[in-house]
């Protein structure tokens, strides 16, 4: 249950309490901010390797290569907002094209990266003005073999770094502060070949690299280098990947950028190389509240630009950059809110299995109209929705659940226009995500808790094993989810195996066991009264469970249950090859028969902080109910203005 202040807890419990339901609105895409790019200049360069750095003082720096030619040619552009100065571009030096370029800016210093045309020589050049003069060229590195990739970053303190890669390996060339630069040291994994190198600096140097590994497998991967920030100096995180494709697919990767815009997010190009082939520039996002270095990646999406080349990415604290030779794109990374309170006339929350929001709005003189509407009232906008009332301390309200938009319908009947807004909680995000490819766990590879959890995050959402079961850790089972298999179908076959319940939080996914002979959170029929209520009795489904695995069988049974009239229930399942997760799962099945009863109903009004799974007490003379312990199965909540107000809330109850 969520908290409640002592104000709001006697409001909710007082007959006369005036209600509140506050609503706002977020232009976020599951939490993160939407980033919806407009293109702010278009030029005739032709299209080549790009890179994108913005100065301390808000100029936007770019580089370009010619592919045609090798000429490296950058460009300063003090007011990228208004899209003027994009066409004036200063010749530097002739250049290698393959490893392409690494630009990066921090305070008044920028660090301007390339190879010579030998192949080996990585050279750099410097800045101390925010990108309008760079120093001549030096040679920071001269490699063993042919330099396949390039990229830098750069701290306030002008501490950076160099990457490059020569076959598989990228190493790395490190100054601290404005010192000399130290020799090069490999990175501690492992890639059969490197094609692509993106970076920026925050907190530690993070990193992006495609390639292929060692079985063939082609990808783009990240991976953070320490500076001492959350990673000890020199230390590499593990690769995780970003996208990948199998050996013999014909599809590969590059890197060619990477951002954070209140996510992280990599840009890179997915190439096919066959009948139909294509070069599509993608960006994967990171999940809302994610660090690079979390490597919590949601799928990649398209980004409406072709070039085998890709796009350079940068980002400031206001605004986020794409750009190509002769493109740039800005993105707003301001944070965008609309209170929706005083037009809201009816909201119903509806939180079960998945949440669902019907909200209806004024709209009669057309201030939510599709022309003058906020950008976010569509489909994918967030809606925060927090249940309350007027107390002695003044309006409070709880925490209350979010909800994504899936779908907007204005309406007119004779002088009364409204908008309905129907919208979905975490799960309805769970529900509408698609697999893009199979995805195959072997057996022994994760466990239950980090499938449901890859699941999720690909879906943009984080997940909580806030009171998870022992069994959601320790069954590692062998699981695939299918290429077109929506992700809550994959989801329920997943937990068919635990013992417990996928919920939304917020931007949230808890999953938590529901234990028997917990502890009430909250009492309904003394200080809380209880409007009406429907009380039945009813038996479990399953009063006998057996499980058959590999080499293995199980059983349990609920002895009541059967002198009920309950039935047997039968698994079979080649996962299970101990006889521990045999006789886990055959509990499992009883428990889940037993917590599926529903007990009946209970109108209230509403408890503003209670949640699905809470546990309360429900006591009623007449019905013979002292402080009878039921789970919240689920809960409908009601508010409408007009001439018939309402503000109430039916609890679904089932057993503890």
């Amino acid at each position: 249950m969520r908290a409640l202040t002592p104000t709001l807890r006697a409001a909710q419990q007082s007959a006369s309490a005036e209600p509140y339901l506050r609503v706002r609105l977020f232009d976020r895409d599951a939490g993160a901010i939407r980033l919806r790019w407009q293109r702010i200049h278009e030029g005739a360069e032709p299209d080549g390797p790009c890179a994108l750095a913005v100065a301390g003082d808000g100029a936007l720096l770019r580089a370009r290569i010619d592919p045609a030619t090798g000429a490296l040619s950058r460009q300063r552009v003090s007011d990228p907002a208004t899209g003027v100065g994009f066409d004036a571009w200063t010749a530097v030096a002739t250049v290698a094209l393959a490893p392409r370029l690494g630009l990066a800016a921090s305070g008044s210093r920028a660090i301007l990266v390339s190879v010579r045309t030998d192949g080996v020589r990585v050279e750099l050049r410097e800045s101390a003005d925010s990108g309008a003069r760079f120093g001549a060229a030096r040679t920071v590195v001269t490699a063993a073999s042919a330099v396949t990739a390039v990229a830098a970053a750069i701290a306030g303190d002008g501490s950076a770094t160099v990457l490059y890669a020569s076959g598989g390996t990228v190493y790395a060339v490190r100054r601290q502060g404005l010192g000399e630069w130290a020799a090069p040291v490999a990175w501690s994994r492992s890639l059969a070949t490197v094609c692509g190198l993106a970076a920026y600096f925050e907190v530690d140097c993070n990193v992006l690299v495609s390639g292929t590994a060692a079985d063939g497998t082609a990808g783009v991967w990240s991976t953070v280098l320490g500076s001492g920030g959350g990673q000890p100096p020199g230390h590499w995180l593990p690769l995780v990947a970003v996208a990948s494709a199998a050996a013999g697919s014909s599809i590969s990767y590059l890197a060619s950028g990477l951002l954070r815009a209140d996510a992280p997010q990599s840009v890179f190009v997915e190439s096919y190389g066959e009948t139909g082939g294509y070069d599509r520039v993608e960006i994967a996002a990171g999940v809302a509240g994610s660090l690079h270095g979390g490597g919590e990646w949601r799928d990649p999406r398209p980004f409406a630009h072709a070039s085998q080349y890709g796009l350079g990415a940068a980002a400031s604290s206001a605004a986020a950059w794409l750009a190509s030779p002769n493109t740039v794109w800005r993105a707003s990374v301001a944070h965008v809110e609309h209170e929706l309170t005083d037009d809201v006339l009816e909201a119903v929350i509806d939180q079960r299995e998945q949440g669902r929001l019907r909200l209806t709005l004024r709209n009669e003189d057309g201030r939510h109209a599709d022309s003058r509407a906020p950008l976010a009232l569509a489909a994918g906008g967030e809606l925060w929705v927090q249940p309350g009332y007027r107390s002695a301390a003044g309006i409070e309200t709880s925490e209350g659940p979010r909800f994504w938009i899936a779908a907007v319908r204005r309406r007119r009947s004779g002088s009364t226009a409204t908008v309905e807004v129907d919208a979905v909680d975490g799960l309805g995000l769970i529900e509408a995500w698609v697999a893009p490819e199979q995805l195959v766990w072997e057996a022994g590879q994760r466990s239950a808790i980090e499938i449901l959890a890859a699941i999720a995050r690909r879906a943009g959402l984080r997940l909580t094993a806030r009171g998870a079961s022992a069994e959601s850790g320790l069954l590692r089972p062998a699981f695939t989810v299918r290429a077109g298999e929506r992700g809550a179908t994959a989801v329920r076959r997943l937990l068919r195996a635990l013992p417990d319940r996928l919920r939304s939080d917020g931007r949230l996914l808890v999953v938590s066991e529901p234990v028997a002979g917990a502890a009430a959170d909250y009492a309904y029929g003394t200080d809380h009264a209880i409007l009406a209520h429907a009380i039945e009795a009813g038996r479990p489904a399953a009063g006998w469970a057996r499980v058959f695995g590999s080499g293995v069988f199980a059983e349990a049974t609920d002895e009541a249950a059967i002198a009920e009239g309950a039935g047997a229930v039968i698994a079979v399942d080649e996962n299970l090859g101990a006889q521990d997760r045999a006789a886990a799962r055959a509990g499992t099945l009883l428990r889940q028969s037993r917590v599926a009863v529903e007990r009946g109903e209970l109108l209230v009004r509403p408890n503003v902080a209670q949640e699905p799974g809470d546990i309360v007490a429900v006591s009623d003379a007449a019905a013979g109910l002292d402080a009878v312990p039921f789970r919240v199965a689920g809960l409908r909540l009601r508010f409408s203005r007009g001439a018939r107000p309402r503000y109430e809330q039916t609890l679904t109850l089932g057993e503890v």
